[in-house]
């Protein structure tokens, strides 16, 4: 005996069990996505392709653009230039004077006969002159060519007043220490770049022009040029 709540079902065919599911036609069912079905458009993931969104908590931000290029300490460099001009010239002179034997130039003089004394020079060091002039100054303002040119021009006075400077050590000892270097070189200046001139010859000059090549050759040599590079695809 059947609930009144329960609904008679219709007799299916015969050979068929009866009730629901068997033998009534099926609800049609919406195609689900799989294999031969089209599936739904999916939103774009960030990653590769994509633009990143902002990082999350915890996560790691972008990398920071790199420091830039250091253009080193021009006022500095010009300085050191100039505090090396001078000490190199007293250097020099100095070294002269040690080198030098001026007792046995005069007495070797007064056997020839000869009233001038032919004193050795040391401007074959002049390359030396100016790369202990110009290579501090290409490490500590690389790029500045200004500062390579300024290294060439300490290098020249420093040979000029160099030899001017070996002269009066030469005259300290001359008169047997009566007047000292110092005193000769700023007193009487004239006269002992005038006896340095007159002792020089023909290969003083050319190896004197060696020290500012050579600072100059150092400093872009080793500190380069901050040229501005052309951007890409410019020349075609």
């Amino acid at each position: 005996m059947s609930q009144p709540w329960q609904q008679p079902q219709p007799p299916g065919p015969p050979g068929q069990p009866s009730g629901p599911g068997y033998g009534y036609p099926q609800q049609p069912q919406p195609p689900q996505p799989g294999y031969g079905y089209p599936q739904q458009p999916q939103a774009p993931q960030p990653g590769y392709g994509y633009p990143q969104g902002p990082p999350g908590p915890g996560m790691p931000g972008p990398p920071f653009p790199p420091p830039p290029a250091r253009r080193g300490n021009a006022g500095a460099a010009a300085a050191l230039v100039i505090g090396l001009t001078v000490a190199l010239f007293f250097v020099y002179g100095l070294v002269t004077g040690m080198v030098v034997d001026l007792e046995a130039l005069i007495t070797e003089a007064m056997e020839n006969g000869d009233t001038e004394i032919g004193v050795a020079q040391l401007t074959w060091l002049a390359p030396l002159m100016g790369a202990l002039i110009g290579l501090p100054a290409a490490k500590l303002a690389p790029g500045r060519v200004g500062i390579y040119w300024l290294a060439a021009v300490g290098a020249l006075v420093a040979m000029l007043l160099g030899e001017t400077f070996a002269s009066a050590v030469l005259a300290e000892e001359a008169v047997d220490g009566a007047k000292g270097a110092f005193e000769f070189f700023f007193e009487d200046f004239s006269d002992m770049f005038e006896g340095w001139t007159e002792n020089s010859n023909g290969f003083t000059w050319p190896l004197l022009a060696l020290a500012p090549a050579t600072a100059a050759f150092t400093g872009y040599f080793v500190g380069g040029t901050n040229k501005p590079q052309p951007p890409p695809g410019a020349w075609g």
